[in-house]
């Protein structure tokens, strides 16, 4: 299932800017439900939904969140909405650096929608991988 929305998009409509304007990031927000909200029901749907993720620019969630280096991570909604609030605080003016954020617009974007996501599917946790080798 593929949803009419990409980071890259995102990026283009006013993310890829470091840090963010918090108007941009109202404005990613809301553009990401409007993605996500017709695919809930069917995401819903499947009772053993599981999120994966080995994407490369979301590699430092983990570190951010002050997680020991590992293969595998499980991540729960609360410490993904602990990462976006600190994205958040960071487009409010607190220095990215005091906040311990990456400075890349791609994993602002790639942490909005993954915010997004597990917060309109409800679901409890994301299971954070290395990205393979190339």
């Amino acid at each position: 299932m593929g949803l009419p929305l990409t980071l890259a998009s995102l990026l283009e409509d006013g993310l890829r800017r470091f840090p963010p304007s918090e108007a941009a990031l109202e404005q990613a927000i809301a553009r990401t439900e409007d993605a996500l909200m017709p695919q809930i029901p069917a995401l819903r749907a499947h009772p053993h939904l599981r999120l994966d993720c080995s994407d490369a620019v979301l590699q430092p969630l983990a570190g951010l969140l002050g997680l020991p280096e590992q293969p595998e991570q499980l991540l729960d909604i609360e410490q993904v909405e602990r990462a976006f609030n600190q994205v958040a605080q960071v487009a409010a003016g607190l220095p990215a650096r005091a906040a311990g954020l990456p400075e890349h617009p791609g994993f602002v974007a790639a942490l909005l929608v993954l915010r997004e996501l597990m917060h309109h599917l409800g679901s409890g946790q994301l299971r954070l991988l290395q990205p393979p080798h190339r």
